[in-house]
């Protein structure tokens, strides 16, 4: 559409004669380009797109402006636009023309406060005599507000549609969307498919969902994406930017949320309102809270039942001298990596030693064996780590047992269980 409206610019005004329409004379309230204000008006189409043109004689470049579907749909008028500007229908016979600066949004986006540019222009000069830039600035930011807050050019709610609209319009891989379907299959998974032909799968989260008393919806992998599903009018997306998802960490400053709803009119309002948007916000913070919460006490219920229930691994090879010895030795790893556990034994899991020995020459270097290390812990508990445990060999003995290393991870269980 962009180079369509570059080629019709690069034209002659002649070009608008094409369009099947009646000229028109108009009044500008600010002057034009070429310090003119009066020019020559032309609504028509042109390959089936309609167009509003406007110049200052019949072979002037013309200012050209096409129709702006999404605009037309948001305010259920038809308004034409390009380089940023809007042309607005402000009576029978007048428009006005802006090009919003802050916020830059388009036409059901926002409110505008200021522009970049302002101007109005009509057939009945009276009107425009009457008319200041002031005045302009006004009706247009009034025109975003009522789009905005009092459901002008709203699509009527079809509340068994799965048609739904977004508060942040851009949601696939930078693509931007007036609106989305959404697929509900009610406790088992949503689909948000996206007008590009892509979409997204949700599945169902029953445990959290039954805690929170929302349904839960994950997109699963590592994205920390979920929905809640508040009615089937209304769905909040969250993403947990940091930390490690729903049920394991709280809703922080920079977390992000969307916003769908079926009713096009709540999200404008959501758009404008900071109140309404912190009131989503503050949801979010409360079911991360309640789920991590929740997770963190089952948690904490699984491993006190997994230390009640946990036992010290089975005896295998017996040697009094040698189980002696690999205290010693565990004592001593202990020693050399600052452990605070104290250390009360260490023994053999295995039922019989392995040889290890040179690759190349295939000499006996050594054996070594699987074992336990037994530990009382500072806050009244015992543990104990698996550990590996050898001996190298002289050419005719063993040498002092000695910890070859452990395996990561205290077991805990309680002390009456490590006599």
């Amino acid at each position: 559409m962009k180079n369509y409206l570059h080629t019709l610019l690069a034209l002659s005004f002649i070009l608008c004669n094409q369009l099947n329409a009646q000229d028109q004379v108009v009044h500008l309230l600010e002057p034009s380009r070429d310090g003119q204000k009066q020019q020559i008006l032309q609504i028509g189409e042109n390959n089936g797109v309609k167009i509003l043109a406007m110049a200052s004689c019949k072979r002037c470049v013309p200012a050209a402006f096409v129709h702006n579907l999404e605009a037309s749909k948001a305010s259920g008028k038809l308004i034409y636009g390009g380089s940023g500007i809007y042309v607005i229908p402000y009576d029978e016979n007048s428009y006005v023309a802006v090009a919003p600066q802050t916020p830059a949004v388009a036409i059901g986006e926002g409110i505008w406060e200021t522009f970049l540019y302002a101007n109005f222009f009509s057939t009945d000069k009276a009107k425009v005599a009457g008319m200041t830039k002031n005045k302009v600035e006004a009706w247009a930011i009034n025109f975003s507000k009522q789009i905005m807050t009092g459901g002008v050019g709203a699509q009527a709610v079809d509340s068994k549609s799965n048609l739904y609209y977004p508060a942040g319009k851009e949601l696939h891989n930078g693509e931007s969307f007036n609106s989305v379907t959404i697929d509900i299959t009610k406790g088992k998974e949503i689909r948000l498919n996206f007008p590009n032909g892509y979409g997204e799968r949700y599945s169902y989260m029953a445990e959290l969902s039954k805690v929170l008393e929302v349904d839960v919806y994950d997109v699963g992998g590592n994205r920390r994406e979920y929905m809640f599903v508040e009615s089937p009018l209304s769905i909040i997306w969250g993403r947990y930017s940091s930390g490690s998802g729903l049920g394991k960490s709280t809703w922080g400053a920079h977390e992000k949320f969307n916003y769908f709803h079926k009713d096009q009119k709540v999200i404008r309002n959501l758009l404008v309102s900071k109140e309404a948007q912190d009131k989503i916000d503050t949801k979010l913070a409360g079911w991360s809270l309640k789920a991590k919460e929740y997770t963190e006490k089952t948690y904490a219920a699984k491993v006190a039942k997994d230390i009640k229930s946990r036992r010290l691994p089975a005896k295998g090879v017996s040697n009094a001298d040698l189980e002696k010895q690999a205290t010693i030795a565990a004592k001593s790893w202990a020693n050399q990596y600052n452990w605070e556990e104290t250390i009360t034994k260490a023994y053999f899991t295995s039922n019989d030693w392995s040889i290890y020995r040179n690759a190349l020459t295939g000499a006996q270097l050594g054996r070594r064996i699987s074992g336990v290390i037994v530990m009382k812990r500072k806050d009244g508990k015992c543990s104990f780590h698996h550990a590996t445990f050898a001996q190298q060999y002289n050419g005719s003995g063993y040498q002092k047992v000695f910890t070859e290393g452990i395996v990561p991870g205290q077991n805990i269980l309680e002390c009456t269980y490590t006599n």
